[in-house]
């Protein structure tokens, strides 16, 4: 049974009445919104979510508890909408942040941006950031360029073995994204402090690349030709599909979530593989042999190729653990809490002291930013 208000309030957004401060109130109820619930599609939950993004533009709900997945319905609604509420009704005006910042100056850290390094096949090396738009290089039958909107595109190459042969490698580092179109098509997106090698142009039968970190693909459809990403001990191979991979080295396993077609998983290490369909995430942990799989809303899992950060009851060692790859800085930890939770949505676009000054409304957590590190305690 839905909450009344919320009833009244998907009505509006429906009708196109919904006022900013309405919308902003629904996604969070969005946050808490459970699978089992059917009076309403996850398609159309999405849309709420996009349309609150450009208007409210996170950070602005962050709710924190020790049990999160146990809170009862009602409950859950009140303290959203209540922090909701408390947001939208707080703000201070530009002229108080303004007197904020001069009364108290601290070091901050910028948000990321498009930072890659491209190492060709000869070790030659070239910093995208600097390098100016247009053609970079010929890579066998391949021209290699970068666009005007900051993209690395190659060209559809003859496919030819000798070709294949000639591998390139992307790498962003932290503070870094990037986006590359592979010579068959495929769209890559890469997150901070991850790299992707793959030949420059794909023959004979399959296309393979090596990733690490976290990436997102959108796989050009060759049933021909099947395409394997290669994570760690992890390989997927699909034929045409929307899927992202979270691989970190420093992580506890690899996780592989579908948001459309049909992927295969396979553990190198134990040999076992799985079959996902659209919203299922499998998860690899690092000595095990077993494949985990749970359903998942698997646009969460790509909320950082989409410009926010997404946190559903992390510990702040894994939060910090993103804001260090995103804005790098390097994290010290003193006498933390690890069993406290946090989750909310934060802009990705925002700076460092925005988010940590959200997360410290919520408590207990402290930071001090420095020169080159943030000091986390409680």
């Amino acid at each position: 049974m839905q909450n009344p208000d919320v009833q009244h309030l998907l009505e509006k957004y429906r009708t196109g009445t919904i006022s900013p401060e309405e919308l902003a109130l629904l996604e969070a109820w969005y946050l808490q919104w459970q699978p089992e619930n059917q009076d309403i599609s996850l398609e159309e939950l999405q849309a709420i979510k996009a349309d609150v993004w450009q208007l409210v533009k996170p950070p602005a709900r962050v709710i924190k508890t020790r049990s999160w997945p146990r809170i009862a319905a009602a409950a859950s609604l009140l303290l959203l909408f209540a922090a909701s509420a408390y947001y939208l009704l707080h703000q201070p005006t530009q002229q108080s942040k303004q007197e904020q910042v001069a009364a108290s100056p601290v070091h901050d850290f910028k948000p990321g941006g498009n930072k890659a390094l491209l190492t060709l096949a000869n070790g030659q090396q070239i910093v995208l950031t600097d390098v100016k738009n247009g053609k970079l290089a010929d890579q066998g039958s391949v021209t290699v360029n970068k666009t005007a909107n900051g993209q690395l595109v190659y060209g559809a190459g003859t496919g030819n073995a000798s070709a294949n042969m000639i591998y390139n490698t992307l790498a962003t580092p932290r503070g870094g994204q990037y986006h590359i179109t592979l010579s068959d098509g495929t769209q890559v997106w890469m997150n901070a402090a991850s790299s992707i090698t793959y030949p420059v142009t794909f023959a004979n039968n399959e296309r393979k690349v090596v990733v690490n970190g976290e990436v997102y693909f959108e796989v050009a459809p060759d049933v021909n030709k099947p395409f394997k990403v290669s994570t760690g001990n992890q390989e997927v191979m699909v034929l045409g599909t929307r899927f992202n991979v979270n691989g970190y080295a420093d992580d506890a396993g690899i996780s592989t979530t579908l948001l459309s077609g049909s992927i295969k998983v396979r553990n190198l290490t134990s040999g076992q593989s799985s079959l996902l369909v659209p919203g299922q995430q499998a998860s690899i942990f690092k000595n095990q042999a077993p494949i985990h799989i749970k359903t998942v809303n698997a646009e969460d899992a790509i909320s950082w190729k989409n410009g926010y950060f997404l946190f559903d009851n992390q510990d702040i060692s894994s939060v910090m653990k993103i804001m260090s790859r995103w804005y790098d800085v390097d994290i010290e930890y003193s006498n933390y809490n690890r069993q406290d939770r946090f989750g909310g949505t934060f802009s990705r676009s925002a700076n460092l002291s925005e988010i940590l000054h959200n997360l410290e409304q919520v408590g207990p957590v402290h930071f001090k930013m420095q020169a080159n590190k943030v000091i986390v305690t409680n």
